[in-house]
């Protein structure tokens, strides 16, 4: 029990650092639409505080995204593939990203389908990467604790 805490505690540590580290990614689209458009570029705080939110939205998204999608992935495909793994895994982010949008976007004042759908896929494609970093590291923690516990059930050799 304590191991499976662990690796998971693991995955969702490096699924919020992945998540955070898309900022500067974010950050350079947004300075690219500005320019292309001509909407103001921001303040010299603009990065700091789009790190920030970030940081707290991974905070919320660990528990009631990443976690979720790796253990019904985990679930999914008992025989241990990685391949299937990530794949329901992004499957299930992919869906529930898309409702949290989509829920945001209706409680908002006037959505439209089109502004929601974009956004819907654009909340979809920025879980894929620390979902399959969740995914990776909780695989290969338990690959790693079924290897220890294989070699060290033998006898040593004289």
């Amino acid at each position: 029990m304590n191991r499976t805490i662990a690796r998971h505690g693991a995955g969702a540590l490096v699924a919020w650092v992945v998540f955070v580290a898309q900022t500067p990614v974010i950050y350079a689209g947004l300075l690219v639409y500005a320019s292309s458009t001509t909407g103001d570029l921001g303040g010299p705080l603009a990065g700091p505080v789009l790190c920030a939110s970030l940081a707290c939205l991974g905070v919320a998204l660990v528990p009631l995204l990443f976690v979720p999608a790796g253990w019904i992935g985990e679930i999914a495909s008992r025989s241990g593939r990685l391949s299937v793994k990530l794949l329901v895994a992004f499957a299930v982010a992919a869906v529930l990203a898309m409702l949290y949008v989509a829920g945001i976007a209706v409680l908002t004042d006037k959505p439209t389908v089109a502004g929601t759908l974009l956004a819907c896929g654009g909340g979809a494609a920025a879980v894929l990467g620390p979902t399959a970093a969740y995914v990776l590291i909780a695989h290969r923690r338990l690959k790693t604790g079924s290897v220890q516990r294989s070699t060290s059930s033998t006898p040593p050799r004289r």
